[in-house]
């Protein structure tokens, strides 16, 4: 299993290109179980949010699984509102997020 710490803003911009090549590389390499640990990340827009059901619809196409970690109460709302919170699993500790894993690699 593969974390991957994100910090500042999660926007429409070339962040959203950095974390696809990230990905992209972790695939690469066949590490399919991925662990978004999103404390640093003080602010989230749908563009974002966007970006990170593209990455999760390319992770599962390879067999694999990305899941969150610390989402603040903000990123909490969007997932929400846009009717995401049964598509990812979330997490509020990297111990628990780590043995979901475990108990269910894949969600496909």
């Amino acid at each position: 299993m593969t974390v991957v710490v994100l910090s500042g803003q999660m926007l429409l911009d070339d962040g959203d290109l950095a974390f696809r090549r990230h990905i992209a590389g972790l695939l690469d390499e066949n590490r399919i179980k991925i662990l978004v640990d999103l404390d640093g990340v003080s602010y989230i827009d749908s563009s974002g949010v966007g970006m990170m059901v593209a990455q999760l619809k390319t992770v599962r196409q390879r067999g694999g699984d990305m899941r969150l970690m610390r989402l603040n109460s903000r990123g909490q709302r969007m997932f929400t509102l846009l009717k995401l919170r049964s598509t990812f699993e979330a997490f509020d500790d990297e111990a628990m997020a780590m043995r979901s894993f475990v108990a269910r690699p894949s969600a496909t």
